[in-house]
C-alpha cells in the first residue's frame, strides 16, 4: 500500500476506534505514558510537541507537568482529536492545543520545540528515517526527542494467532510495522540517521492479565487490528471470532491470560 493510501486507511481506522481507544483493556497506552514525566525530568516551562497524539493520553499527562509550558498535540484522526480535546477540558488544562495535522508534513516552526514525543506513532509511516529527520528540524538545538515502541515479544502469542487466522480467512495482512523498532539497536540506528546524540533507552513492562479472551478481543476491536478484522467476510465474522477466542482462551492459567506489553522508551538530543 502506497503511503497516501496507507495514511487514509490509518485515519479511517482510528476514527472508528476513537470511542474506546486507550481505555479498559487498552490501558497499556496510559501505563506507558505514565513513565514519560519521570524519563523527561521536565523543568515545567518547555514547549512540547506530541505527534500522533491520539486521544491525548501523553499530551495531557505531560501538560499537567508543564505549568509554565505549552503542549501541542497533532493527529490525523478527527475522532481521536475530539477525545483529546474533551480529555484536556475535563482535566482543566489550558496549556494544551490539539490540531489535525500529518506528522510527515508538519506546518509548525523549525527550531521551536524543547521536547517532541511520539508514543507508538513512528512505525505508522513507511519512511521512518525521513520522519525522524523532519521531527529533528522542529526541535531547538539541544532539544530532546522521545519515542515509545513495543519491544520484541509484545502481544505474543496473541498477535501471531490473530494474524495467522486472518490469513486463513483470506485477509491480506501487512508485515507488522512496529517489529522494525522492537529493539534498542534499531531505535538507536533510526535516531542516528538524524544525528541525534546522547541516545538512551529505558524498558518498562506495562502489561497485565486478562480474565479471559474477551479482554484480548477488546484490544482487537478498539485498536488498529479492527481495520483487518473488518475485512473478514460478513457471513464468516462470528465464526472467525469464536475460533480466535477459543485459541486465546487456551492460553489461560490460574491467573488468567497474561498480556505481555514490554515497551522501549528512547531519548535523543538534537545537536
Amino acid at each position: 500500500m502506497e503511503q497516501e493510501g496507507r495514511t487514509e486507511f490509518i485515519r479511517q481506522v482510528f476514527n472508528t476506534v476513537s470511542e474506546q481507544y486507550g481505555q479498559g483493556e487498552l490501558r497499556f497506552f496510559e501505563n506507558a505514558a505514565s513513565h514519560l514525566p519521570g524519563l523527561l525530568d521536565l523543568k515545567g516551562d518547555e514547549k512540547l510537541l506530541d505527534i500522533a497524539t491520539g486521544t491525548g493520553l501523553a499530551s495531557t499527562l505531560l501538560a499537567a507537568h508543564l505549568p509554565d509550558g505549552q503542549v501541542t498535540g497533532i493527529d490525523l484522526s478527527e475522532g481521536m482529536l475530539e477525545k483529546a480535546k474533551l480529555r484536556a477540558q475535563n482535566m482543566g488544562l489550558s496549556n494544551v492545543d490539539f490540531q489535525r495535522m500529518d506528522m510527515t508534513k508538519m506546518d509548525l516552526p523549525e527550531n521551536h520545540f524543547d521536547v517532541i514525543n511520539a508514543s507508538f506513532g513512528v512505525f505508522f509511516v513507511e519512511d521512518m528515517e525521513q520522519l525522524v529527520q523532519h521531527v529533528a528540524s522542529r526541535l531547538k538545538p539541544g532539544g530532546r526527542f522521545i519515542t515509545t515502541h513495543f519491544a520484541k515479544g509484545s502481544m505474543a502469542p496473541m498477535q501471531d494467532l490473530i494474524m495467522d487466522r486472518l490469513q486463513q480467512y483470506g485477509v491480506e495482512v501487512p508485515n507488522v510495522s512496529w517489529l522494525q523498532l522492537d529493539n534498542e539497536t534499531s531505535n538507536r540506528e533510526l535516531y542516528e540517521t538524524a544525528d541525534f546524540t546522547n541516545i538512551t533507552h529505558y524498558r518498562n513492562q506495562v502489561g497485565y492479565h486478562f480474565k479471559d479472551a474477551e479482554g484480548w478481543w477488546e484490544v482487537v476491536w478498539w485498536a488498529g487490528y479492527r481495520g483487518f478484522v473488518n475485512q473478514v467476510p460478513a457471513q464468516q465474522a462470528e465464526q472467525f471470532k469464536q475460533e480466535h477466542l477459543d485459541e486465546i482462551n487456551a492460553l489461560a492459567d490460574e491467573n488468567g491470560i497474561f498480556f505481555n506489553v514490554d515497551v522501549i522508551h528512547t531519548i535523543g538530543e538534537k545537536m
